[in-house]
């Protein structure tokens, strides 16, 4: 059986492509998030939207596996930037942590400040393309979100926690 990623990148839209505006993206986002939060609180939704991103990102790290962590890296950023989620760089890569920032990011990138992070979705999707590659589970965060009045995003990934 296919995974899901490849079962879900299966289109047909021979007039329409591909592409959506990132507004219909981040209303589906925020309509969901909201409605989400009625039903779950603010903690069971942010909790759903990052592990979705997590099972997105460990999906998409065995599709661009590769042994040496650089060139698994360059895949990762190449990959980001041409699905147009953002334009990821590497700040920090260590034993115990990587710090990974997201210029123009889909979910947030523009927004006005709004007092708080909102990219639990990206976030999730860090941490599961480094589990796809260390094969264990990680902590991730994000530090600064477009949203909360940065100039950018960052997630940091612990990943001596589990």
């Amino acid at each position: 059986m296919d995974r899901l990623i490849d079962q879900i990148s299966q289109v047909k839209r021979p007039l329409l492509g591909e592409d959506i505006p990132i507004l219909v993206f981040r209303a589906f986002r925020v309509f969901v998030g909201l409605h989400g939060m009625d039903i779950m609180g603010e903690k069971g939704m942010t909790a759903l939207i990052q592990n979705a991103g997590r099972e997105l990102g460990k999906e998409l790290g065995e599709t661009l596996k590769h042994e040496d962590l650089d060139k698994y890296l360059m895949r990762v950023i190449d990959f980001v930037r041409d699905a147009k989620i953002g334009l990821l760089v590497p700040v920090e890569v260590n034993q115990e942590r990587m710090v990974l920032q997201l210029d123009e990011c889909i979910t947030c990138s523009g927004m006005p400040n709004i007092g708080k992070k909102i990219c639990q979705f990206e976030v999730g999707i860090v941490a599961g393309l480094v589990e796809s590659y260390l094969h264990k589970r990680v902590k991730a965060y994000e530090t600064k979100c477009n949203a909360n009045g940065d100039n950018i995003c960052e997630v940091n990934v612990e990943l001596n926690n589990f």
